[in-house]
């Protein structure tokens, strides 16, 4: 069975940047999987508000159709502070427990935790050992993190695969409104409506009614296998 792992930096980021390839990859027979590093919220965790978090991940990971999920609760904002061989041997574990096909990981873009969690998986899913088996290795695009490197100066996003969603998309926003918790009604650019605009904007330049994108960055294989 193939297999398609997502490593989102925080709940909601695999909704964003992932939910229409997770939904579609399970039509194709797919087992999937999301690995989340971080909380969505900094220290102090207290378990109430943890135990709220991860529900709400999970309604959401029921609507993707997630087979299994799986969560690290590192404070957000304090990856700097964690001790690096221990969460690269914690995710490469993670990999070869699934031995995934396709693993979408984040666009190192202005969120702190992004970029360490690039880093991280830049370094896991080297073609070797237990990653030895991945075809496609590639960035997603989460709004709106994505959107505030400064132009020219930092690395912006630029697809260079893009997934038709248009079957999938109102799953995608669907499952985006269970995090009650950490959406904003003032955060437009993390919305139901964001959403839909994005994939709009995407999938017209692909000619798509809805689209997905992706900037691969490992390729094994010249076929696409979504």
């Amino acid at each position: 069975m193939k297999k398609l792992l997502v490593i989102s930096p925080h709940p909601d980021d695999e909704v964003l940047g992932a939910g229409g390839i997770l939904l579609k990859a399970k039509k194709k027979g797919f087992k999937t999987k999301v690995l989340t590093i971080s909380t969505n919220f900094p220290e102090p965790i207290t378990k109430k508000r943890l135990d709220i978090s991860l529900k709400e991940s999970k309604q959401a990971h029921k609507i993707l159709k997630v087979d299994k999920s799986v969560y690290f609760n590192i404070p957000t904002l304090t990856l700097s502070r964690q001790s690096i061989p221990n969460l690269t041997s914690k995710i490469s574990y993670e990999i070869k427990q699934f031995n995934p096909e396709i693993v979408i990981i984040p666009f190192p873009d202005r969120h702190q935790d992004h970029k360490l969690v690039f880093d991280l998986c830049m370094t896991v899913t080297r073609p070797k050992s237990s990653a030895k088996n991945i075809k496609i290795v590639a960035c997603m695009e989460i709004p709106s993190a994505t959107y505030y490197s400064a132009p020219s100066i930092e690395q912006n996003f630029y697809p260079n695969w893009n997934i038709d969603i248009s079957d999938n998309i109102k799953n995608k926003a669907k499952a985006l409104t269970k995090y009650k918790t950490t959406l904003s009604k003032n955060e437009y650019a993390r919305s139901k409506k964001a959403i839909y605009s994005l994939a709009s904007f995407r999938g017209s330049q692909v000619n798509f009614k809805y689209a997905e994108s992706f900037y691969i960055v490992r390729m094994q294989s010249e076929k696409s296998i979504i």
